[in-house]
């Protein structure tokens, strides 16, 4: 937990923003239904896939899915992040984990990090066709076997490698076909179906551009 005594107030300095965009909770789900959020604005990240944990400072394996604003730019800065004016493009309709967040005293957004976080089940009717394709994703690309790969090609070995650019091409394949026949905008693949594969990857890299498992899950 960060505790500055000294500041009482937000600076507009934009470094919270310029970290990224905030995961979503159940409480944020009234701003996609209404559109404040579009399906652009967002990303799934899937239970079982590595990110970067802010509070640990390490990457691990997530254990349930969570939806976040997109990042922009070579920072990966929160998508509604303006540099010009170090201002927010939505403040009026900041999701939960802005509105509790101030940097001087972390402590009211570690009370609610990681906790009643939204999920793609709350916003897509059970039973509708992108349901069925969202289903159909998980089992032909599914994470865990993925994550296996990515630790079994740290430790060496071509044919894990071969195996990982294969999941990386049907990953690829099955975007295309639910943009040609489904007419799904490009933009909104990474919230229905997660990070592309070759975009997961990217984390397990280590300054000598080798794959690194020392980073997962105990």
């Amino acid at each position: 937990m960060h505790h500055n005594v000294t500041q009482k107030e937000c600076k507009r300095c934009g470094k919270c923003c310029i970290a990224g965009g905030p995961a979503l909770h159940i409480e944020d789900r009234g701003l996609v239904v209404a559109g404040r959020l579009r399906p652009s604005d967002l990303v799934t990240l899937r239970r079982g896939e590595p990110a970067y944990d802010p509070v640990n400072r390490r990457v691990v394996f997530l254990e349930e899915e969570m939806i976040k604003l997109r990042g922009h730019g070579k920072i990966g800065a929160c998508i509604f992040y303006d540099a010009n004016g170090n201002s927010c493009a939505i403040y009026q309709w900041r999701p939960l984990e802005c509105r509790v967040l101030k940097c001087w005293d972390t402590s009211d957004l570690e009370g609610v990090y990681m906790r009643n976080l939204l999920k793609r089940n709350h916003l897509i009717p059970e039973g509708s066709t992108l349901a069925r394709l969202i289903k159909k994703y998980e089992e032909v690309l599914c994470i865990k076997h993925f994550a296996s790969t990515l630790v079994d090609c740290s430790k060496g070995g071509g044919h894990v490698a071969t195996k990982l650019q294969g999941h990386i091409d049907r990953d690829f394949a099955f975007r295309r076909a639910v943009i040609k026949d489904f007419s799904v905008p490009e933009e909104y693949l990474d919230f229905f179906f997660g990070r592309p594969l070759r975009d997961i990857i990217v984390p397990m890299i280590d300054d000598s551009g080798k794959l690194d498992h020392r980073n997962e899950n105990e």
